[in-house]
């Protein structure tokens, strides 16, 4: 009896895990995330895509509004001098953001300084050099302690930006957390 109780509790937990997949991963499930062909992009947000890559994979995001209607989104996602991008516009090729997701020691010095003086101890896993649709560059930098994981975000100077502070261009993408290339 104990072995099958065991038996089905290994399982379950595996099953919940298996099924635990990343946000990402849950939208594309979901449908308001597709992955699409270039040709399905409409020119207003190919045009307003500024990069010499020559290999650019295509998301359409769509997502009901406040008022129930549906916003189209298309996210560009390359590599440019090694470093993973993902570029987000409208669906009149209005640029809303873009992200360069990077290990640890390829975020500038400032900003590992500051993350590693806000958490003594803790290791430098990755980042993610945000610029928002006014130009702004904010960091979201990821460490680990031990078993806990960390996130902080810090301006282009170092100061860090805590969560009430945070307004909805920096929150843009936080879904997209990139994997420290």
């Amino acid at each position: 009896m104990k072995k099958l109780l065991i038996i089905l509790l290994t399982a379950c937990i595996a099953t919940s895990s298996f099924a635990q997949g990343g946000k990402r991963r849950n939208a594309l499930k979901a449908g308001n995330l597709q992955q699409v062909d270039a040709s399905q992009v409409p020119d207003a947000v190919k045009n307003g895509l500024k990069t010499s890559a020559t290999e650019v994979k295509w998301e359409k995001h769509e997502a009901k509004g406040k008022a129930g209607k549906t916003h189209v989104r298309y996210v560009a996602v390359y590599t440019q001098d090694g470093v993973r991008v993902r570029s987000r516009f409208k669906e009149d090729g209005t640029a809303m953001s873009s992200s360069k997701y990077m290990g640890g020691q390829k975020l500038p010095a400032n900003i590992q300084t500051a993350a590693t003086t806000k958490n003594p101890g803790a290791k430098l896993v990755g980042g993610e050099e945000l610029t928002t649709k006014s130009g702004q560059v904010i960091y979201r930098v990821r460490l680990r302690n031990g078993g806990s994981k960390i996130t902080t975000v810090f301006d282009a100077n170092g100061n860090e930006i805590t969560r009430d502070k945070m307004t909805e261009e920096h929150k843009e993408g936080e879904e997209e957390e990139g994997d420290g290339n």
